[in-house]
């Protein structure tokens, strides 16, 4: 049961602020993470928090590096809501060593994505949210794109390279490729990723409150011929626990959301348009709130929670993406907003 509309549950006394690093508390979500954690993202020493930061001011906080490493090193309770879409599985080279999207198997790759979600329920609030995007993908002939414009997919002239080619430079992937629990899933078989992964986050202590049609009012052109052309994604609400913060007034009444897809910022592929993460905000992060987005972008999340009047914490593997959000938000990444102790909190 929700508490009654435009009710909140009392604010805590004091919120850890955003650069302090602490120990985590949650053992069964460490354990998790340790036995699902990519080997890029855990070998070694972890790097100081101090050394993530890219940019802080009152307001807005990016940190760059790997985003399971970096929320192991976040306090627990932190953000009020979690609004995210992490890279769909074989669907775009973001030329980022250790990018999330290009596991070897789909199992690798749902692994790794619980083992995030395990930190983000252990950083999220107790009364706070976790809206998640997440598109399928088919058990097929695949290749690649760079970009939301498919640079890397084209030769000189324009045209499009032969398979050969493409699998010379490792981007592509054959049905056989995809194992799911050690075997493969036939040939056009949709693999089932955002249900198979929903169904392990509930067993992981996750409460699935619903499932939201993103119906897509403008996409672009779906090749294939002998199926429907996909028109919609998957959004799903997630709380860790019974009673958590959520705005009826300023929620939309229905689980169709009717929005165009977006074509993305500069070479970045945004996979939802700016009112997608808007409408989650206002229903769910309290006034001045802080909103987390592990696979930050180009910052179409912290567009959304400047325009809520929210406080914005993003993770993002790549520098240049965090310095398109910069210019999206207006600011500039200075020495002066650089100083030590200026985190938003």
């Amino acid at each position: 049961m929700t508490p009654p509309p435009n009710s909140h549950p009392p604010r805590r006394a004091a919120r850890p602020p955003l650069h302090r690093n602490q120990p985590e508390t949650t053992a069964a979500a460490d354990d998790l993470a340790r036995r699902h954690a990519r080997p890029e993202a855990t070998s070694g020493v972890p790097e100081p928090a101090a050394g993530r930061e890219y940019y802080a001011d009152g307001r807005v906080r990016l940190l760059l590096g790997d985003a399971l490493a970096v929320l192991r090193e976040l306090p627990d309770g932190l953000a009020d809501t979690v609004v995210t879409s992490p890279p769909y599985f074989w669907t775009r080279d973001y030329g980022a060593a250790g990018q999330y999207g290009l596991e070897a198997t789909p199992q690798d790759y749902l692994d790794t994505l619980r083992a995030v979600m395990a930190q983000a329920h252990r950083v999220l609030a107790p009364h706070g949210v976790l809206w998640l995007n997440l598109a399928d993908s088919h058990s097929q002939r695949t290749a690649i794109r760079a970009s939301s414009h498919q640079e890397g997919l084209h030769g000189a002239r324009g045209a499009r390279p032969a398979w050969r080619e493409l699998t010379r430079a490792g981007r592509t992937r054959l049905p056989a490729h995809n194992l799911i629990n050690h075997r493969p899933v036939p040939e056009k078989s949709l693999l089932l990723l955002p249900e198979r992964l929903l169904v392990a986050l509930a067993e992981d202590g996750w409460l699935i409150r619903s499932k939201i049609v993103w119906a897509k009012t403008t996409c672009l052109p779906d090749p294939a011929a002998d199926r429907p052309a996909r028109r919609w994604e998957p959004l799903f609400l997630l709380t860790k626990s019974r009673h958590y913060s959520y705005n009826r007034a300023a929620a939309p009444r229905g689980d169709v959301w009717s929005l165009p897809a977006s074509r993305g910022t500069g070479a970045h592929f945004a996979s939802y348009p700016v009112d997608l993460p808007q409408r989650c905000i206002a229903a769910s992060c309290p006034e001045d709130g802080l909103v987390l987005d592990p696979f930050s972008g180009s910052g179409t999340t912290a567009l959304a929670a400047h325009r809520q009047n929210r406080r914005y914490l993003g993770i993002d593997l790549r520098a240049d993406y965090h310095d398109l959000a910069l210019d999206r938000l207006g600011l500039s990444r200075t020495p002066a907003v650089l100083r030590q102790g200026g985190g938003a909190a």
